[in-house]
């Protein structure tokens, strides 16, 4: 009898130590080695990857779920994100994979900083260094360090100043006065008041995407308590464009907890969910309506006013434009090609340049046609003597300054050559100041200039038709 009790204690202790090596060789996210983010920071993401293509199955395709009613898309995208998500990552181990979804080029040392785009060392050192911030705050959601709280696609590595300074402030367009967030070297993450917080132009897109990921995978309804409103967030998914880092990320992510943001892979459904038509844009996989045709062709949205070059002195005439530089020389230029010169205070000193990409599309097109009202200018006169405003201020530059203040405007003289503007007022030169370091005063902006000496101060001017 012993000698069978002890055939059977035996038996089971083999079948113990079997299934204990069954266990410890079972792959899992905690004890896996994942790849880096090999995308690159502004760099337009055009295609969608092999994961993206093979993630949307015929019951999740586009054309199917584009057909659907708002809501019930809505809802098909939250059963998508859900059911696909198979692997829950905590709070605590977002310290580790935040050096795979957030590095920087394919770096396996380097991480880059959410707000500000900056690079640093992807160790965790206690927060000394980063931070994990809840892009959906915690005090404005239904979840604290859980579930949407430790979603890798949600939380996103910061600086502990700037991330400081947001706070639990709702995202939007700030107007009048505001301070500037900078980390503790003087590099500017964005821009406040007492009620708001602006991020720089190219994160805007980031921030509106992960926000409609909270809200359609884990049900947090009250998104304009966290952002301006739902139009602002569609302008800035629009304004600043998914770009290959995002897409990148999304892959690595996909890798670690199983399941995607479709509105990186397909941005079009941040539009369709609202019961909105979708505008022309640049999209990873090219759904969005309308046409993006460069060269000298027209560049045209869904809805909007059009804008035509103006190309010789005499057809520049009162009415209403839109002005924009090709950035050219800069320590620190920025994320966008083009920008617009826009009805905003920057600071003291400056006035808001915002991107222009989106609708000048890599070229100065013969036509454009813009929605955004406050970069539109009310041009009185002609080119030897005009005024700028918009609304019932004007631009007044004084000096090295310039102005978006109510006030006597300021009479500016615009020369054309070799296809673009030269505007100035007296013997400083209106010009965009592409520098992004430079502690408080932000970046980029608009200013008065002493010299013409770089691309910067070169215009394309766009009139209503």
């Amino acid at each position: 009898m012993k000698l069978k009790i002890n055939r059977v204690i035996s038996a089971v202790l083999a079948l113990i130590m079997v299934l204990s090596l069954v266990v410890s060789v079972v792959p899992s996210a905690e004890a896996a080695t994942f790849s880096y983010n090999t995308g690159k920071r502004n760099t337009v993401c055009t295609s969608l990857s092999t994961q993206a293509k093979s993630y949307y199955t015929s019951a999740y395709s586009y054309s199917t779920l584009s057909s659907k009613s708002a809501s019930s898309l809505k809802s098909s995208l939250s059963t998508l994100m859900t059911s696909t998500h198979s692997y829950y990552t905590t709070y605590e181990n977002l310290k580790t994979y935040t050096k795979y979804s957030d590095a920087n080029a394919g770096s396996s040392s380097k991480i880059v900083d959410f707000y500000t785009s900056a690079t640093y060392s992807g160790t965790w050192d206690a927060g000394k260094t980063w931070n994990r911030e809840h892009v959906w705050c915690q005090s404005l959601g239904t979840f604290t360090t859980k579930n949407c709280g430790a979603d890798l696609h949600h939380l996103r590595p910061t600086d502990p100043k700037v991330n400081s300074t947001r706070n639990n402030l709702p995202y939007g367009e700030i107007t009048g006065t505001y301070k500037t967030a900078t980390t503790s070297a003087g590099v500017v993450g964005g821009y406040y008041t007492s009620t708001r917080f602006e991020p720089l132009d190219n994160v805007k897109g980031d921030i509106a995407r992960i926000l409609l990921y909270c809200y359609v995978r884990w049900g947090e309804n009250n998104l304009t308590d966290v952002i301006q409103s739902v139009d602002v967030l569609l302008q800035w998914c629009k304004q600043d464009p998914v770009d290959t880092w995002e897409m990148s990320r999304n892959d690595v992510v996909q890798n670690i907890q199983g399941n995607r943001n479709v509105f990186i892979d397909y941005p079009e459904y941040a539009w369709l969910i609202f019961g909105k038509s979708v505008p022309s844009m640049k999209t990873p996989s090219g759904k969005a309506a309308g046409s993006t045709s460069t060269g000298s062709t027209t560049v045209t949205t869904t809805s909007g006013t059009t804008y035509k070059k103006v190309t010789s002195a005499s057809a520049l005439t009162s009415g209403n434009y839109i002005l924009v530089v090709k950035v050219g020389t800069g320590a620190n230029p920025g994320s966008a090609k083009y920008y617009a010169l826009k009805a905003q205070s920057m600071n003291t000193s400056y006035v808001a340049a915002v991107s222009a990409d989106s609708f000048m599309n890599g070229s100065a097109p013969s036509s454009i046609t813009v929605s955004d009202s406050s970069i539109v200018w009310k041009l009185n006169g002609s080119s030897t003597g005009f005024s700028l405003a918009n609304g019932s201020k004007s631009l007044i530059g004084s000096s090295n300054n310039l102005y978006y203040k109510a006030g006597t405007a300021t009479q500016w003289k615009a020369t054309y050559s070799s296809g673009t503007w030269t505007i100035k007022n007296g013997t400083r030169y209106l010009a965009l100041r592409p520098d992004l370091v430079l502690g408080s005063n932000g970046c980029p902006r608009f200013r008065c200039n002493a010299s013409a000496s770089s691309t910067n101060y070169k215009f394309y001017l766009y009139k209503q038709v």
